[in-house]
């Protein structure tokens, strides 16, 4: 039977640990802060950089450059964006499911020809997909808690090289959009070849009355990298 003197020890233990439990918990809530501000600060920037880019791919129609055409698709780059660690409801899952039904259904026969190459940018979609009949060409586990800009800068350089040797035809990415803390949305986007047209409504972009300087041209050769 424990004694007064150890349920006066547990007692004292279990403070303690809530102590540290409530450091740990605003620390956290500080960190989900930062990084819930910085994606809310990068929206209206890439959101303006898409909007513009598609409006004048839409109103012109001569631009020169082989990151527009459309050819016939024969070799497809998969690019998976998962997170390093769980315990996060279906975030992970939802993008892996969605994975699995687009490589079960629109992209079957290019999986099946061995034409679907694969990237797993994140642990979770790694640990999944290179345990499968897959054809992951890049693994890029453990990257977020040191992430920078210049690594999703080499990767888009390495796809972009590839594209316009004929190596791959098109690239599409599957990710969560951040709606809210406890919100996503699972999105596929086309990265390459650049459509004309809204990415959100499929639709052409509207006419607005920009004037550009130094000219049209220029301008698209300056954010297609961004």
């Amino acid at each position: 039977m424990a004694t007064l003197r150890d349920i006066k020890g547990r007692i004292k233990g279990v403070k303690s640990t809530q102590q540290i439990t409530k450091a740990m918990k605003m620390v956290a809530a500080a960190r989900l802060r930062r990084a819930q501000e910085n994606i809310i600060n990068a929206k209206p920037y890439s959101k303006k950089i898409s909007e513009l880019l598609q409006h004048l791919l839409s109103i012109e129609k001569n631009f020169n450059n082989p990151l527009f055409f459309e050819r016939e698709v024969k070799r497809i780059a998969l690019i998976v964006v998962t997170s390093d660690r769980g315990l996060c409801g279906g975030f992970n899952m939802n993008i892996i499911r969605k994975t699995e039904e687009m490589v079960q259904g629109d992209l079957a026969s290019f999986r099946e020809g061995n034409n679907l190459d694969m990237y797993c940018i994140g642990k979770k979609g790694n640990d999944y997909f290179t345990k499968r009949p897959y054809n992951v060409v890049g693994s890029y586990p453990g990257i977020f808690s040191h992430l920078k800009f210049e690594f999703a800068s080499g990767l888009i350089k390495d796809l972009t090289s590839k594209y316009l040797a004929g190596e791959i035809d098109k690239v599409l990415v599957v990710y969560n959009e951040f709606r809210s803390v406890i919100q996503q949305r699972t999105t596929v986007e086309q990265l390459l070849p650049i459509k004309a047209m809204d990415t959100k409504t499929g639709e052409p972009v509207k006419d607005l009355d920009y004037i550009y300087e130094p000219d049209k041209e220029a301008i698209v050769r300056e954010l297609i990298p961004k």
